[in-house]
């Protein structure tokens, strides 16, 4: 993401100046000024972490200024992007983001338990706008965590149809942590209505072994 938040110590972005909170994200403790309300609204996590029985919601209450909220864990760009998002702030959501940040927001969003406060902008940044098939990973993962099961059929075929490579090279950290090779692999069925039977036996069939076989190589390690 290019620039997407300013980084600057004590720095404020202001998605919402008259909200009641202000939340220091990421290692770099990038702040955003928003309204409770509105997590509250569209977030079960955020619910109950501002709701009588949590610390945080007494804080609330105790302060006379926005009270402060550290999530050092979180990405601080993905955050901004859900927070504008939910704050109708249009102005600052992109229309278009890289295949890594696509990822990025739907872990984010789906940590928080607000992806379908953010149903549109998603479906715009799912498209297989790409034919790098280590980027058609991550929208499959992507999809696979926005629950968009049109996007993730649309994704994985051309995965399946224009990549030759082994499938275990596109695998990494993140997509991993979002997606188990037994749910990609469930999918083969399906993209035999969308190509030729010469296709359908070559692609599906190398699919299917290739998950397979990680499938059972997760099993047997953690058999040991």
């Amino acid at each position: 993401m290019e620039n997407p938040i300013n980084t600057q110590t004590n720095t404020v972005v202001e998605i919402a100046p008259d909200g009641d909170l202000i939340l220091i994200v990421g290692p770099e403790e990038a702040r955003f000024h928003v309204h409770s309300m509105l997590l509250k609204a569209v977030s079960k996590p955020f619910s109950v972490m501002f709701g009588p029985d949590w610390k945080e919601g007494h804080d609330m209450l105790d302060r006379k200024g926005p009270a402060e909220l550290l999530l050092p864990e979180d990405n601080a760009a993905a955050l901004k992007i859900i927070c504008s998002i939910i704050h109708h702030q249009n102005r600052e959501v992109p229309q278009a983001l890289a295949a890594c940040d696509i990822l990025a927001v739907a872990v984010t969003a789906d940590k928080y338990d607000c992806v379908q406060a953010l149903r549109f902008a998603s479906e715009s940044w799912l498209r297989p706008f790409t034919d790098e098939a280590s980027n058609l990973m991550l929208l499959t993962a992507a999809a696979y965590l926005f629950r968009n099961a049109q996007a993730f059929k649309e994704i994985t075929r051309a995965l399946v149809l224009d990549y030759d490579g082994p499938y275990l090279t596109l695998s990494c950290e993140e997509v991993e942590s979002a997606i188990t090779w037994k749910v990609f692999c469930k999918f083969p069925d399906d993209w035999y209505k969308y190509t030729t039977d010469g296709q359908t036996d070559r692609h599906a069939g190398r699919a299917e072994r290739a998950c397979k076989a990680e499938v059972g190589r997760n099993s047997h390690s953690r058999s040991k």
